[in-house]
């Protein structure tokens, strides 16, 4: 086999700049500065993104899918490195976003982020995660809220498309009680949120993992969250925890527009603890037909590459981010 062309330096020069281009152009559909877009507008993003009309089909229905979407990686992926290094790392491997940890974020600083963040052509598309009021207490609720807050106005300074919320633990409180609780906390965010022309999206855990939340699956954070009637109001489809859910592929068709972020991860059967994932493609999500399902119900927001668990520090992520970003793209085509 004959070798590959080697790249000139203003080759390699241009490319790099192409890439950073596209990955601006991307970053310049963020909802900050408008409501969140209606569902089916594919080929806006798409336009958005310097693809042409070339990368879009017409899906069943009538609705454009677009065949590059808007993505990033998530730093919770690479818990173990540095906000720096995670920039680095990403836009190298050719992310166009960046999830960002709050942790991360709070110990670089804000302002410096942001201009690091355009720097690199990166756009943020969340921030991981707020919230986690400690339902029934109250002087503790006010302290979490005010948090809240300001990681709102973080987020609305770094342009990103939502700030993700845990709405609280129950602890002995009932569901009722733990919804009761968190309703007025959600609606003085929201207030916040319209102003700062951030999304707030709610985030269901696992069944495993009660001391993060009381919002157990897709299905019933999209009830409550419509609850309220905001726009400003969305739900985090986090696919490890959601594929097997009943009603799924129903939510995705009739409530797209609450869905604020979808998180992809893979899972193997057979897993028997929480937060431990695979690298898209090395588990058992049937992750083709789920993106064909919310391309065809007309969802073009971001998607968050967020992997953890033991067999992600096993490999390393100098070899998990670009593996895993060659296998999310591999699934639209």
């Amino acid at each position: 086999m004959a070798p590959a062309p080697t790249k000139t330096p203003s080759q390699a020069a241009s490319n790099a700049a192409t890439a950073r281009s596209q990955r601006r152009s991307v970053r310049a559909t963020s909802w900050r500065r408008g409501p969140p877009p209606p569902v089916g507008t594919g080929a806006r993003i798409a336009e958005g993104a310097g693809l042409g009309p070339g990368a879009l089909t017409l899906a069943p229905g009538g609705r454009y899918r677009p065949l590059v979407v808007r993505f990033s990686m998530s730093e919770i992926t690479t818990l173990g490195w540095s906000f720096e290094r995670d920039v680095e790392a990403f836009a190298a491997a050719g992310a166009p976003g960046i999830g960002l940890s709050l942790r991360k974020l709070e110990a670089y600083g804000v302002p410096r982020a942001a201009r690091r963040l355009h720097e690199a052509g990166l756009a943020a598309s969340c921030l991981v995660s707020s919230g986690g009021f400690p339902l029934g207490d109250a002087a503790g609720e006010r302290r979490a809220l005010e948090r809240t807050r300001a990681h709102l106005a973080a987020a609305a300074e770094l342009g990103a498309g939502c700030l993700l919320v845990l709405p609280g633990p129950a602890s002995a409180l009932s569901w009722e009680e733990a919804a009761g609780r968190a309703r007025p906390l959600v609606e003085v965010l929201l207030r916040d949120a319209e102003q700062a022309r951030v999304r707030l999206a709610l985030e269901p855990v696992s069944q495993l993992r009660v001391d993060l939340g009381f919002l157990h699956s897709f299905d019933e954070a999209l009830d409550f969250a419509e609850a309220f009637g905001s726009p400003w109001l969305g739900v985090v489809l986090e696919l490890n925890n959601a594929w097997v859910e009943r009603r799924l592929y129903a939510n995705i068709r009739a409530r797209t527009a609450r869905i604020a972020i979808v998180q992809v991860s893979d899972f193997k059967v057979g897993t028997m603890s929480a937060s431990d994932r695979v690298v898209i493609g090395d588990g058992d999500i049937p992750l083709r037909r789920l993106c064909g399902a919310l391309a065809e119900a007309g969802y073009d927001g971001w998607y968050d590459i967020e992997l953890l668990g033991p067999a992600i520090e096993a490999e390393g992520y100098e070899a998990v981010v670009p593996r895993a970003i060659a296998r999310f793209r591999g699934l639209w085509t």
